[in-house]
C-alpha cells in the first residue's frame, strides 16, 4: 500500500467524501483523510499526495464555495468528477427506535431527514455534530444513541441500519472533484470547467455567452464569485459538457478568450456516476 499514490480527501473516515474516494480509487488505495478542504489542496500542491477529493456541489445545498474559491487561487487542475447519490440511514446498536434517546448528525443530514424525524422520531432529541462520521462513531459507543449517516459509516463503526433511506423524498446527489496536476484522458462522459472575468460593462456576459449558444454547447453550470482582489468585481465559473479539444468547444473558448480580461481552463475530465440503488 505504501507504493500506491497517496490520495487526500476531506475527512474524517466514513464520510460521503471518503465513499466518493473509494468509488474512484478503490478500497486498497492509499486514502488519507484531511481536516479541511484547504488541507487537501495543500497536500496535492505540495506533491505529498498525487490526487485530492473534495466536494464541489450538493443538489440541495448548492455549491461548496470554499472549493470553488480555492480552485480559483490554485494551480491545480480538475482531473475527474464523481457523482455520488446520498442516501441517509438511521444507524444504531439499539433494537428499536423506542430505545433511542438521541439522534446525532451533521446539520445538512438533519435538514434532509426532517420529515422522517418529525413523523417517526417524535420525542427523540436531535443534536447536530461536525460530521455524519462523528455521529456514527458516537453512536457506536452508546446504544442509546443513533446517527443519521451512510451505509459506509454503518460498516466502518459496526452499527446496524435500523431504518433505510430516511431522505427518500429528496433526490440528493453530491458532486466531488478529483484534483491533481496532470491532464486526464477523455472519458465516455466528459466535462470542461473554466473561470473567466469580463469587463465591467453593460451586456458583457450576454456577449460572452454568445459563442457558447451559437455552437449549441451544453452549459451545465454558471455562477459568479467575488474576485477577492477588488470590491464588487466578480469572476464567472462555467461548466460545459464535452472535452476542451473538441472542435466546437475549442472554438467557443477561443472566442470567449478574446472578450475576457482573464480566463483559465481548470481542465477537461471524465465524469464517474454511481447509480442509485433501489430498495
Amino acid at each position: 500500500m505504501n507504493d500506491l499514490p497517496r490520495v487526500s480527501y476531506l475527512g474524517p473516515e466514513a464520510t460521503f467524501t471518503h465513499e466518493a474516494a473509494i468509488l474512484r480509487f478503490g478500497e486498497e488505495a492509499a486514502l488519507t483523510p484531511e481536516q479541511s478542504i484547504d488541507d487537501v489542496f495543500d497536500e496535492v500542491e505540495g506533491r505529498r499526495s498525487r490526487w485530492g477529493v473534495v466536494p464541489i456541489e450538493n443538489a440541495i445545498e448548492g455549491t461548496v464555495n470554499i472549493t470553488l474559491d480555492r480552485l480559483l487561487e490554485s494551480p491545480l487542475l480538475v482531473e475527474g468528477e464523481i457523482c455520488l447519490p446520498i442516501d441517509i440511514h438511521l444507524l444504531t446498536n439499539a433494537g428499536s427506535i423506542e430505545e433511542v434517546e438521541r439522534i446525532l448528525s451533521h446539520p445538512h443530514a438533519v435538514a434532509q431527514c426532517r420529515t422522517w424525524l418529525r413523523e417517526k422520531a417524535q420525542g427523540v432529541r436531535v443534536e447536530q455534530v461536525l460530521s455524519t462520521s462523528l455521529a456514527a462513531k458516537m453512536a457506536a459507543d452508546d446504544p442509546k444513541l443513533a446517527a443519521l449517516g451512510s451505509r459506509l459509516a454503518a460498516e466502518y463503526y459496526g452499527l446496524k441500519i435500523l431504518e433505510e433511506k430516511l431522505d427518500s423524498e429528496i433526490i440528493n446527489v453530491t458532486r466531488f472533484f478529483v484534483i491533481g496536476t496532470e491532464k486526464p484522458e477523455r472519458g465516455a462522459q466528459s466535462k470542461t470547467s473554466l473561470f473567466f472575468e469580463l469587463p465591467n460593462q453593460s451586456g458583457a456576459l450576454y456577449q460572452a455567452l454568445a459563442p457558447i449558444a451559437e455552437r449549441r454547447l451544453n452549459m451545465t453550470k454558471i455562477e459568479s464569485r467575488p474576485s477577492r482582489r477588488v470590491a464588487w468585481e466578480y469572476v464567472f465559473y462555467m461548466e460545459i459538457d464535452g472535452f476542451a479539444e473538441d472542435e466546437t468547444i475549442a472554438q467557443g473558448i477561443s472566442e470567449l478568450r478574446n472578450m475576457a480580461d482573464f480566463i483559465r481552463v481548470l481542465g477537461s475530465y471524465p465524469v464517474l456516476e454511481k447509480e442509485r440503488t433501489i430498495s
